[in-house]
């Protein structure tokens, strides 16, 4: 009973999500062609790579991706549910918060996923970027970087009541792990006081993972770090929502 009412509140958000057309252009047809227009640029004399910059780019532009659909997509869509009374409108239904809420994390990672895929198949077909990699370690690292970020997009909509309140947040925290994020130029490239901060971000260890497993033959020992530290974002994440989540009923 429990996993057929998750199915359906699943497929509602699900169908919410892609009747937004606006939302939709800014997720899937603005990044791409942004992936498109920098790989069109000679970038490869200002930053040495081993691989030709598209193919350095591409894992990269998937992980802020994945970031945006947490970090902008679900913090925005939940403070607009609660001012609109969305929200209160469920809770008086049958329907229990945590199936509401695990209904809306698995339609937006479908869409992160459906993102990667359309990302996968542009990089390989206009600027021929090799996949070496597992697919199945790749989606994993996908839906593990998805939880974290759609966890911190839940976490701002507590503190955020309306959309106002949430943009400062959001840019807050989004910009920083756009620009120190791994995701444009390498880590080592950033002065070191920034390193220091790009060390401690998940998105770098996501972009990190994904550009290893697209780009190289599948070594498991080689992503071990980065799966362990979005583990432990992870979990201090989901925790504070949980209490947060608590606070609120």
């Amino acid at each position: 009973m429990i996993m057929n009412s998750l199915a359906q509140l699943s497929k509602v958000s699900f169908k919410m999500i892609f009747r937004d057309q606006a939302g939709l252009f800014f997720a899937i047809v603005l990044p791409l062609i942004l992936y498109i227009a920098i790989s069109l640029l000679p970038i490869n004399q200002f930053i040495k790579q081993s691989v030709p910059y598209p193919s350095y780019l591409l894992p990269g532009i998937i992980a802020m991706q994945v970031m945006s659909g947490g970090i902008y997509g679900l913090a925005y869509w939940m403070v607009e549910a609660k001012a609109a009374g969305v929200l209160k409108r469920f809770m008086v239904t049958p329907i229990k918060k945590v199936e509401l809420i695990l209904s809306l994390l698995s339609a937006r990672v479908a869409v992160m996923l459906i993102q990667s895929v359309l990302f996968l198949a542009v990089g390989g077909l206009f600027f021929h970027v090799p996949f070496s990699g597992n697919i199945v370690s790749v989606l994993a690292f996908i839906l593990l970087g998805g939880g974290v970020f759609l966890l911190i997009g839940l976490l701002i909509s507590t503190f955020a009541k309306t959309y106002q309140a949430a943009a400062p947040i959001t840019a807050a925290i989004g910009l920083p792990f756009t620009f120190l994020g791994n995701i444009f130029y390498p880590v080592s490239a950033l002065p070191h006081a920034l390193e220091v901060v790009s060390n401690v971000l998940p998105i770098t260890y996501l972009a990190d993972a994904l550009r290893f497993l697209l780009l190289h033959p599948f070594d498991l020992s080689a992503v071990v770090k980065d799966f362990f530290v979005l583990f432990i974002w992870f979990v201090i994440l989901l925790v504070t929502v949980v209490w947060r989540f608590k606070l609120e009923e």
